[in-house]
């Protein structure tokens, strides 16, 4: 599991991760250059149950906090796993 990448396309605000050719992703918002908002985590249920949307929130929040980042979410999972984690939550806005 750990051998597909996820892409960051900084333009379209979105990390992705396609699996058996179907694409799981988080979507986000810059509401200020040194804050993202995630707004969407979406994994179709095919390639569900797999850890793959705590892979995307993960490299999310890591790409966050090397740019210094503050973080919010409107998406109820992102926001569960920042909030499970004192050094993720230490990032929110």
């Amino acid at each position: 599991m750990s051998g597909e990448t996820i892409t960051h396309d900084a333009a379209a605000r979105r990390y992705s991760l396609v699996i058996d050719g179907t694409e799981a992703y988080l979507t986000y918002e810059r509401p200020a250059k040194d804050r993202m908002h995630i707004t969407h985590t979406i994994v179709p249920d095919k390639i569900g149950g797999r850890g793959l949307g705590k892979r995307l929130v993960t490299r999310a929040m890591e790409d966050a906090i090397a740019a210094g980042d503050k973080v919010s979410s409107s998406c109820w999972y992102a926001t569960a796993l920042i909030e499970k984690k004192p050094e993720w939550a230490a990032q929110q806005a």
